[in-house]
Formats: structure tokens, sequence, C-alpha cells
């Protein structure tokens, strides 16, 4: 069994660096160290050098040698005081937070995290905390995040400002959260959010140039659809490059006539987004029992040609039915 062992370790030390970096995103993390740390120097240079190396806290794995090289922790179970150990820190998922955690959330402890998402599994009763850390610059490294719960701030001192977050996914917001966020992040680039009812934009609007991709995910279902809603949304963000929106009807004749004369959002997108480069729509039709697959690709296909001749020889454009 040793000479085994040691056969197949001279054959991987034979391979060249790269072929072993492969190998090792296999490996568990625990099972990485173990097995190759401080084998050779070798092996510790291109164990130190990985950057997917993931722990997560339900795996009961108390293996601390690895923990400094941890690049992304996985909470959903209670941690005590561990955070200064992963000193290398890059992404943080939190399924499980407790009022210690919340107090090892700093830029001293996590100075280098880039990605902070926070899971629906989160108690209601942290989101507050969590929210206000986001959007306060808490971390001046922070560019990527996901929200699963959003309320707008309960005073305009609550959020300052996150000047380093770039890209940002929520789910269910209305227009107050919407300009809490604008104003909150005037680095801005990606936005992602869902719209669960009609949230009309009632204060004045946010003028934010930097924002270059948006995507709006509309739940509702309410017919016929009210575009004006949309209007206020989009002139908030002006330097808009890509957009995308996902929407949703039933089908009957009703909805099919209103079809004919529907301008797939042209006229607003022409009036506030003036260097929209690509535009997505999503449209999610809920076929009624007795529509054969025949009719369904009929109507497809019909709606498809009235979207392409509305932005045909303009920016980038497709409808997608499904």
């Amino acid at each position: 069994l040793v000479v085994h062992m040691t056969n197949n370790m001279l054959l991987l030390e034979n391979l060249p660096n790269e072929i072993i970096i492969e190998l090792f995103k296999y490996i568990k993390a625990r099972d990485l160290f173990q097995s190759f740390y401080n084998l050779n120097s070798r092996f510790n240079y291109l164990i130190q050098s990985l950057t997917h190396l993931t722990y997560s806290t339900d795996k009961n794995d108390n293996y601390t040698l690895s923990y400094p090289f941890i690049c992304t922790l996985i909470i959903n179970t209670k941690i005590e005081n561990k955070l200064t150990c992963f000193s290398n820190l890059h992404r943080l998922i939190l399924d499980y937070v407790t009022d210690d955690l919340i107090s090892q959330l700093n830029n001293n402890i996590l100075p280098n995290l880039e990605y902070l998402a926070i899971s629906h599994t989160v108690g209601p009763f942290y989101m507050p905390d969590l929210r206000a850390i986001i959007f306060s610059n808490t971390f001046s490294n922070l560019k990527y995040c996901y929200i699963s719960r959003m309320t707008p701030p309960y005073t305009s001192r609550e959020w300052t400002q996150s000047l380093s977050l770039r890209f940002l996914k929520v789910n269910d917001i209305d227009s107050s959260i919407y300009i809490s966020i604008l104003l909150a992040c005037p680095n801005l680039y990606f936005l992602k959010f869902k719209l669960p009812k009609k949230s009309k934009i009632q204060s004045h609007i946010v003028v934010h140039t930097s924002l270059k991709r948006l995507i709006i995910n509309m739940h509702y279902d309410e017919w016929p659809w009210d575009d004006s809603i949309l209007e206020d949304y989009l002139s908030c963000v002006p330097n808009l490059e890509q957009f995308r929106i996902c929407r949703s009807i039933s089908v009957d004749s009703n909805t099919i006539g209103y079809f004919q004369c529907y301008d797939w959002l042209s006229t607003i997108i022409s009036k506030h987004l003036l260097t929209l480069d690509r535009f997505k729509f999503d449209l999610r039709i809920k076929r009624p029992s007795g529509l054969i697959e025949y009719d369904f690709q009929d109507i497809c296909r019909c709606l498809k040609k009235t979207f392409n001749n509305i932005f045909k020889d303009r920016y980038q454009s497709r409808l997608v039915v499904f």
C-alpha cells in the first residue's frame, strides 16, 4: 500500500502546475489540506494560490489549518468568534445569522470581502442591521451583493452610501426602496430586482448616471399593463446600456388583440434610454388548458413578428416567449 501511494504521488508530481490546480478544484478544502499541505513547498505554493476554496459551517469541519486560505465562507450554523480566522475571505454567504456574527461584520475583520449574499433563511429581525451594514460603506471592497429581503431605511441616515458596490441583486422591492438604492449606491453598474405589485414612484425622480445594466422582473399579472409605472423607473437611469424585463400574461382573445397595437416599451425607451445598446423582453404566457401546441407556436410567431418590426434596425433586441 505504501509503495502504491508513493507511486501515485510521483505521478502527480510529474504533472504541470496547471493540471494539478485543476485537480485540486475537485477536492474539498479539508481533504486537500490533510492530504497535500506541508508535503513539499511546491504543493504548499499551489494550494495557497487557489481562489476557489470553500468552507461551510454545517460540515462540523474544525480543521483550522485551512482557514487562512478559504476564499468563500458559507455560514449556515452558529459560528462564534471565528471570522478573524478567515483572513483571505473574499466571498461570504449568510444562511444563518446571530447577534455575535453581526458584531463581526466589519472591514477590520473582513478587509478583502468582495461578495456578500444574504439568504431568505436569515431571520427578518437581523435584516435591518445587515442592510445598514451593506449600504453604509462598511466594506470598502464590497462589489457584489445579493439580498433576499428588502425594506426601505427607517430614516435617511440609516443608509449613508456604499461607494464600492457595483452589482446588486434583490428580491421584491417597491418604488421607495428603488430610490433608496440609487441614492445609496452612486457607482452601481448592475441592478436586478422584482416588482411584486404596481408601485409608482411618488417622490421626485433621482437621476443615477452610473447604472448600465438593469433587469426588472414584474411578478404581478394585472391586466392591462400600466407602462407609465416603468417610465418613472427608467427615467432615473438615462445611461442604461442593457435592459431586460420579465413579464407574464394569460392568453385569451383580448390579450392577443391588445398586442396588435402594443409598442413593446419602444416609446418609453426612445424617450429615456438614448444610450441603450441591448433590450430583451421575456414574456411568460400562461396557457389555458385547451390551447394546443400548434396554436401556441402561432401566437409566438405573431408576437415576435410585431416585436421585430418595431425594433428593426435599432439596438440589439430580442423577444423570448415561453
